[in-house]
């Protein structure tokens, strides 16, 4: 049998950087992804796969907790490993390492398995029992930031921007791809937000598929200096909710 834990290499191209010469939220996001994706797909349960079986693995929540965010010429390291499994949806962690071995911040992800056809989720120990061998509890390996809390709705404010689902934003699950809904949320905020703040701590709870030529539209609400809600909504719908926290640069 493979490790429990995954350790995957990824390096900072001068393309995936913003203008701060840093790596995205985005970025490390797809980094999580493809993580997650090869670990299972080494173990028997990516998507190849789970497809035989009309199965996909879908996001249904996330949280990235980052201490700073890997350079332009950097690589990163990726630990991925599965904290828990429960009938509809395993807990997923995630540790970032530089090569100097500075933690640069972890990950919490929390994943359902869907019949393709219904898109309801499925028993996951019925369906796959093997997982249950690749569980690393916390006593285990340790991955220190907050549970996933709920993200509250946001009522009675006017849009900041809006978007339809257009071609790139759909992806093999024919549904929005988990992180083009990040991408989004993150244009609602002025560049000067960039210049001298970083995020610090971002949330996601995915609610609804999001489908090609879909009408969203983004509400922001600021709860506090650096804390702040945006809810993505169709029509009075929430298809996601997010929460950031902002940290001025030093």
């Amino acid at each position: 049998m493979l490790s429990k834990v995954g350790s995957f290499r990824f390096y900072i191209e001068s393309y995936v950087c913003d203008f701060t010469a840093k790596a995205t939220l985005p970025v490390v996001s797809n980094f999580i992804l493809d993580a997650a994706s090869i670990h299972a797909q080494q173990r028997g349960f990516g998507f190849s796969e789970i497809s035989k079986d009309n199965v996909a693995w879908v996001l249904s929540r996330i949280s990235i907790e980052m201490n700073e965010y890997p350079d332009h010429n950097q690589h990163i390291t990726v630990e991925t490993w599965i904290e828990t499994v429960s009938r509809f949806f395993t807990q997923r962690c995630f540790r970032f390492v530089a090569d100097d071995d500075r933690v640069l911040g972890y990950s919490r992800t929390i994943w359902a398995a869907i019949d393709m056809d219904t898109r309801r989720p499925i028993d996951i120990p019925a369906w796959r029992p093997d997982l249950l061998d690749y569980l690393v509890p916390e006593t285990e390996k340790l991955c220190p930031i907050d549970k996933l809390a709920k993200i509250p709705s946001v009522e009675n404010a006017a849009p900041s921007m809006g978007y339809s689902v257009r071609y790139s934003d759909i992806d093999i699950n024919k549904h929005m791809n988990s992180v083009k809904y990040i991408e989004h949320v993150l244009n609602v905020f002025d560049l000067n937000f960039f210049k001298e703040k970083f995020i610090r701590k971002f949330e996601m709870v995915y609610l609804e598929e999001g489908m090609f030529g879909d009408k969203l539209k983004l509400y922001l609400q600021q709860i506090s200096d650096t804390e702040y809600v945006i809810d993505t909504k169709k029509g009075a719908d929430s298809v996601c909710r997010s929460r950031i926290i902002w940290q001025a640069k030093q």
